[in-house]
């Protein structure tokens, strides 16, 4: 079979300011490498590392002439996947995945097509090979002509009950090892499946997924795969672990420094502001000294109302330390906050504003980074949150189809990762944007004076309107 996958894009066209970091597909490569070595002829197209417009993806998919087309789709870009795959002029198999698709599938199963549309929600990589091949060993769990919605949990047979030994072929990727714009180059892993948190603006949350269990590779896996990539990359300087949250608590803080002491290696991950709750600053140390450099944590907000909300620990002073101790022994932080919550007024905002700029000052007084990464609030589909709001009819009635946010990537001067669904919140869209383009600048200036050189002249002009 000729079966081409498709990153999906994230923009209608060539968008040349787009500067977030382009992530191998990690997840579309062990299907790919699943595929390919069961014989198949495959081709990953990453729309998101190459830029793609959604004409350029079309030529592609005619020159490959695919039995199966296989994307992925979120909340973010539903209209651009739906459009792509209604304007084909081929005949194909589509096969669609992604967390989002439980609450699109039978949305996705009224898109204007005569091709065939499978939809999988959980792993992909072991059911594709027989669905590609016409031998299903399961029934879909629903269907109708021409289209099928399948579910691959832990009472699946195609669950993927232990990662530790999936194969991965990287040539599939195009954009590894990445050059960081710090300078540093660095490979990509991901070590674990599931998150044991429950945002509810989150569909990776626990409550949502309890059908899916909590699965991670074994050290020794991790070791191997961190070998590998030091002799497939000479010169190697950092591994990104990609899962959804790597450092959940102590007991994955220790594997990761017994993981990495060995490598002479930077890491960077993802971890929560609970991670660190009750662990001293020996042990915090030794994270430091095993290479981890710098740490990805979602705070999200400074008010304990909406941290109530979204089922995080509204303690601002254990996040306060938390993170603290983390400057002290020399960890950098980057930060995610979201302004725009349901309910959310502009006291909220300035809690968040305050509690960022707090941070932000003790990384200072430790000699550290402290980066804000901050965003409008969007209700991605099958969250909590996105329940909530379609139930109520008020909201409903604010909500539009998520697309780009133009006015506030201009706001903030660069092509970010901004997307917005409406505004939710109590406060006007000039107020939302405002305490998130005053949260974005908290970010050091002198982080962008050799990779984007016209950064400060926005910052200060944008700063002078406010």
């Amino acid at each position: 079979m000729r079966i081409l996958i498709i990153n999906s894009p994230l923009f209608r066209e060539n968008n040349e300011l787009y500067d977030e970091d382009s992530l191998p597909p990690i997840g579309l490569a062990l299907i790919a490498t699943n595929l390919r070595n069961n014989g198949h002829c495959v081709e990953l197209v990453d729309s998101v590392a190459d830029k793609l417009t959604i004409e350029q993806i079309k030529t592609k998919i005619l020159i490959f002439d695919p039995d199966f087309l296989c994307i992925n789709i979120f909340s973010t870009n539903y209209l651009i996947v739906k459009d792509l795959l209604e304007s084909l002029e081929c005949r194909t198999n589509i096969v669609i995945g992604g967390l989002s698709t439980l609450d699109l599938y039978e949305k996705i199963f009224c898109w204007k097509t005569q091709n065939k549309i499978d939809v999988i929600h959980g792993d992909g990589e072991f059911i594709i090979n027989d669905l590609v091949t016409n031998k299903l060993r399961e029934n879909p769990r629903f269907a109708i002509e021409k289209r099928r919605f399948f579910v691959v949990d832990k009472e699946s047979s195609y669950f993927a009950n232990d990662i530790s030994n999936e194969l991965l072929d990287r040539s599939f990727f195009k954009n590894e090892p990445t050059k960081h714009i710090f300078g540093f180059t660095e490979a990509n892993i991901i070590t674990s499946r599931g998150c044991i948190y429950n945002c509810s603006f989150c569909a990776a949350a626990s409550s949502l997924n309890k059908q899916f269990s909590i699965r991670e590779k074994s050290e020794e896996s991790i070791i191997k795969e961190v070998l590998h990539l030091k002799a497939l990359y000479p010169g190697l300087q950092s591994i990104r672990v990609l899962d959804d949250l790597f450092l959940k608590n102590q007991g994955t803080i220790e594997k990761a420094i017994n993981v990495f002491s060995t490598f002479g290696l930077k890491w960077r991950t993802m971890a929560h502001v609970q991670t660190f709750k009750g662990v001293d600053l020996k042990t915090l140390e030794k994270l430091k000294h095993s290479g981890c450099t710098e740490l990805f944590i979602g705070i999200e907000s400074g008010s304990p109302k909406i941290l109530k909300q979204i089922h995080k620990t509204s303690d601002i002073d254990l996040i306060k330390l938390n993170l603290t101790n983390l400057f002290r022994v020399g960890i950098s932080v980057k930060a995610y906050f979201i302004f725009g919550f349901p309910s959310e007024n502009e006291e909220d905002f300035k809690m968040t504003y305050d509690l960022a700029s707090y941070l932000k000052e003790e990384s200072v007084k430790h000699g550290v980074q402290f980066r804000t990464s901050v965003f409008q609030f969007r209700p991605y589909h099958g969250t909590e949150l996105y329940h909530k709001i379609i139930s109520d009819k008020e909201q409903v009635d604010k909500l539009v189809t998520t697309e780009p946010n133009e006015k506030l990537s201009e706001l903030v001067g660069r092509i970010q990762f901004n997307f917005h669904s409406g505004n939710l919140s109590d406060e006007d869209i000039n107020t939302v944007h405002k305490y998130i383009y005053l949260t974005s600048n908290l970010t050091p200036l002198k982080i962008y004076e050799n990779n984007y050189p016209n950064e400060i002249d926005k910052r200060n002009s944008i700063m002078s309107k406010l």
